[in-house]
C-alpha cells in the first residue's frame, strides 16, 4: 500500500485534491443534467394538462351553454331555418378540435385526438394504442391516464381523459334514426352508435412526441452538465496551482536550502518572501545558517 502512495508531499495533497475536485464536479454535473431532464417532463406534463384542462372546459362550455342556446333558438326557428343542428357550435367534438388546431399551429408539437368507440365521424375511431388507453381506464375504473407509449416506432407522452356519455349526447350517438339529419348527411354513419348513459365511450387525448422533449432536455441538460463540472474542474486546477505557489515550491527553495548548508556552503542568503508560516521556517532557516557561518568562520 505503501509503495502506491506518492512520497511527494506536494502529490499526497494535490491528487487528493484533484481526485475530490473530479468526482464533485461529475456528480454536480450529473445531478444538474438530471434536473433538467426532470424539470423539462415535468413541464411538459404542465403543458399537456393545460391542454386537456382546456378541452374539458371547451366541451363543459359547449354542454352547458352553446348547445341549450343553439337548440332552443332551432326549435324557435323550425320551418325558418334547414338546420337541425349546428355541428361547429352544438358538437362539443367538433366544437373543441376546431379550437385546438388553431392551437395546435403555434404549439405544433401538441397533438389533441378525440376518439370513441362507434363514433359518427370515422377520423374518431382509436387506434389501437388510443384503444388499450380507453380499456385501461374502463377495466381500472378511472377517467384519467398518464404515461408513455410507442407508437410507428415512436414514443409519445399522452395524457387522456375519458369520455362518459350523458343524456345530451343521445340525441347523435344512440340510434341512426335518431341523429340529426345534418349529421347523417355530413357522415352517413353506416352503423348505429349505440352509447349508453353513464359509460366510458372514448377519450380526450393530448399527445406530445417524447424524445423531441427528451433529447433536447438532455442537450441543454449536458451543456449545462458539463459547464458545472468544468467550473469544480477550474476550481480545483486553481486550488492546485494556488498550493504549489505558495507552500510546495517555497517548501522546495528551503529544502534545496537546507542541503547546500549540510555540504558547508553557508554564503548563500535564505530569501524570506512572506510573513505567514513558510516566512517564518525560512527565518528560521537564515538565522541556523548565519550561526553555523559564525561558527565556521570562528574555525579557520
Amino acid at each position: 500500500m505503501k509503495r502506491l502512495l506518492p512520497k511527494s508531499i506536494r502529490w499526497k495533497i494535490s491528487l487528493p485534491v484533484l481526485i475530490f475536485g473530479i468526482i464533485a464536479g461529475l456528480g454536480t454535473g450529473y445531478y444538474t443534467y438530471h434536473t433538467e431532464v426532470q424539470t423539462a417532463i415535468k413541464t411538459t406534463e404542465e403543458k399537456v394538462d393545460t391542454a386537456i384542462n382546456f378541452s374539458e372546459s371547451s366541451r363543459e362550455y359547449v354542454r352547458k351553454t352553446l348547445r341549450p342556446i343553439i337548440s332552443d333558438f332551432l326549435a324557435r326557428a323550425k320551418g325558418c331555418v334547414q338546420e337541425d343542428f349546428i355541428l361547429e357550435a352544438q358538437s362539443s367534438s367538433f366544437f373543441t378540435a376546431s379550437i385546438f388546431n388553431m392551437v395546435n399551429e403555434k404549439m405544433p408539437d401538441f397533438k389533441l385526438r378525440q376518439v370513441a368507440y362507434n363514433p359518427i365521424n370515422p377520423k374518431n375511431n382509436p387506434t389501437p394504442e388510443e384503444a388499450k388507453i380507453i380499456n385501461f381506464m374502463r377495466a381500472s375504473n378511472t377517467k384519467e391516464y398518464s404515461g408513455v407509449i410507442e407508437s410507428n416506432g415512436q414514443r409519445y407522452f399522452v395524457h387522456a381523459f375519458g369520455k362518459v356519455a350523458e343524456a345530451g349526447c343521445m340525441q347523435c350517438h344512440s340510434t341512426r334514426e335518431a341523429m340529426p339529419k345534418s349529421l347523417v348527411a355530413k357522415y352517413n354513419p353506416q352503423y348505429d352508435p349505440n352509447w349508453k348513459v353513464g359509460e366510458l365511450v372514448g377519450a380526450v387525448i393530448v399527445s406530445v412526441p417524447f424524445e423531441t422533449i427528451i433529447l433536447k432536455a438532455q442537450l441543454n441538460g449536458l451543456v449545462r452538465g458539463l459547464g458545472v463540472f468544468g467550473i469544480f474542474l477550474a476550481i480545483t486546477l486553481f486550488i492546485i496551482l494556488a498550493l504549489d505557489r505558495l507552500v510546495f515550491k517555497p517548501i522546495e527553495e528551503l529544502q534545496r536550502k537546507a542541503e547546500e548548508i549540510a555540504k558547508g556552503n553557508v554564503d548563500e542568503p535564505i530569501e524570506v518572501k512572506s510573513d505567514d508560516e513558510i516566512g517564518k521556517l525560512a527565518e528560521a532557516f537564515e538565522r541556523m545558517r548565519v550561526s553555523i557561518k559564525k561558527v565556521m568562520d570562528l574555525l579557520k
